[in-house]
């Protein structure tokens, strides 16, 4: 491995997220009349509200026994804030309850800055130890090195106090995540250690003083693998791709579920669907054999892209898709007010209650014209059944393969369509998500809750935490691009 130095472009990625101007604060007016609120200090109160929006708006709390357990718990719950004394320990109360549900989009908005910064990163792999891959200048020294505590912790412990806080669809995300949160100082203040200096204990026993810098600051020298010639290297594009003639081979980078559709005040990127048709041309052309989709370092965006793309692997109208539940609440119709015009069977929806989004009048009673033009300003499918690749499909997956990229991977394997190569998930096949945010009125905290739940088209592994690859590859090999090398030895056409 070889060391970089570069110059960190961009904020900790996943922290940082883009509100509303009009975020619905919480408010309930059988809330606010009780005896309970009406006594307790701010921090009770919010907590009976967060406890009250959570019951109502997210659909796990949609089956009685889980709402009945949630309420009990709330009158412990109302006590232990009856002794809290700052908004920090408030927002930390607040996160448990919140990543208890698994729900890596459901989560309490608990820092105040992120500009502060410990510019050391550790990589994270399961019970193995932590290793720095990222440091500061004039600490270069320590790339590679194993962590066995901080701040007179073992690092094992550290990581389970993180899990109580940190929102997450399983194991693999939390790893994901936690590796940027350990980066802020807040966070460990947070945890009621230091943010000035992390003090680490390394394998040989000996430690070394970190002390926290503005992120302005930061210039970083990286333990980076080779990526000289390597294929599957990270590409600073949302979606391309390259056709290797030889070997019969079309590699498409997949990083982003983002185009100018997606986001129509940036006119000088790609349209996904167009770049999809042309692609599919090429290969069509030129006699390809095999088409791999590489989305190991695709956290989500807009499924839609995905459909497009399985539309020219698949036939459209006979794929099976996933099942959206949705439930419906106040919160919901704040931010989406269309939902109150929705009806099943002529009737208005139920507060509380979850549908099935192909079950409301209009989404039951639509039929797509397959042999009517389509608009384009619209995302354009395939459904020329002529034009279906027949070839070979490899998909790619990576840690951070997530949300919508998790959706696509699970619809190929569900409709049976190519392989998946790579790593273990960080997105569960069956999910919640898509968020609603809100903010509490006494303490000011902000929240996002899932409205959704996203049930994969095979039904019978509805309760999967993983997607697991049928090759399992190492993705991060220091010396050598394994996941390529697999491709080209089994399905070159040399």
């Amino acid at each position: 491995m070889k060391r970089v130095l570069l110059t960190l472009t961009c904020a900790i990625i996943g922290l940082t997220t883009a509100f509303g101007q009009n975020m619905p604060t919480i408010h309930n007016a059988d809330v606010e009349n009780s005896r309970e609120y009406q006594v307790g200090n701010n921090y009770q109160k919010d907590l009976l509200l967060y406890v009250d929006m959570l019951a109502n708006t997210h659909p796990y709390y949609a089956d009685a026994g889980h709402r009945a357990k949630l309420e009990k718990q709330a009158r412990k719950m109302y006590k232990e804030c009856g002794k809290i004394t700052d908004d920090n320990s408030f927002k930390v109360y607040l996160a448990k309850i919140a990543a208890s549900l698994n729900d890596g989009h459901t989560a309490i908005f608990y820092w105040g800055r992120l500009d502060r910064v410990f510019p050391v990163r550790l990589a994270l792999d399961g019970d193995a130890p932590a290793i720095i891959d990222v440091a500061s200048l004039g600490h270069e020294e320590l790339l590679g090195r194993e962590v066995v505590s901080i701040n007179d912790k073992p690092l094992k412990q550290i990581l389970q106090m993180a899990k109580t806080i940190v929102s997450a669809d399983n194991d693999v995300n939390f790893e994901n995540l936690v590796k940027e949160y350990l980066m802020l100082t807040e966070f460990w203040a947070l945890m009621g250690m230091s943010d000035e200096v992390l003090m680490l204990t390394l394998d040989d026993g000996s430690c070394v003083e970190i002390p926290a810098i503005n992120k302005k600051e930061l210039k970083i020298a990286q333990l980076q693998k080779n990526m000289a010639g390597r294929v599957t290297a990270r590409r600073g594009v949302l979606f391309d791709y390259t056709i290797f003639e030889d070997e019969s081979i079309c590699y498409m980078q997949f990083n982003q579920f983002a185009d100018r559709l997606t986001y129509p005040q940036y006119p000088q990127l790609a349209r996904f669907d167009e770049l999809t048709r042309d692609m599919m041309t090429q290969m069509r052309e030129k006699g390809i054999n095999t088409l791999v989709v590489d989305l190991q370092y695709n956290g989500g965006g807009n499924s839609q892209l995905g459909d497009v793309l399985l539309s020219w692997l698949y036939p459209h109208k006979d794929t099976k898709r996933y099942g959206v539940d949705v439930r419906v609440s106040e919160l919901l119709c704040a931010h989406y007010p269309y939902y109150c015009e929705f009806t099943v069977d002529g009737n208005p929806l139920e507060m509380g209650k979850v549908y099935d989004y192909m079950g409301f009048d209009h989404s039951r009673n639509y039929e797509v014209d397959y042999s009517a033009p389509q608009d384009p300003n619209n995302y354009v499918f395939n459904f020329d059944n002529e034009h279906i690749f027949k070839g070979n499909v490899v998909f790619i997956q990576g840690k951070d393969s997530f949300s919508s990229a998790t959706l696509l991977l699970t619809m190929a394997r569900d409709n049976g369509i190519g392989i998946i190569i790579g790593e273990t998930s960080g997105g569960r096949p069956s999910h919640y998500g898509d968020i609603l945010y809100c903010t509490l009125p006494n303490t000011a905290t902000i929240a996002t809750v899932s409205h959704k739940h996203f049930v994969r088209p095979n039904r019978e592994l509805v309760d999967m935490e993983y997607l697991i690859p049928d090759v399992v590859i190492d993705l991060n090999n220091p010396d050598k691009d394994l996941a390529w090398e697999w491709i080209v030895a089994n399905y070159s056409r040399k």
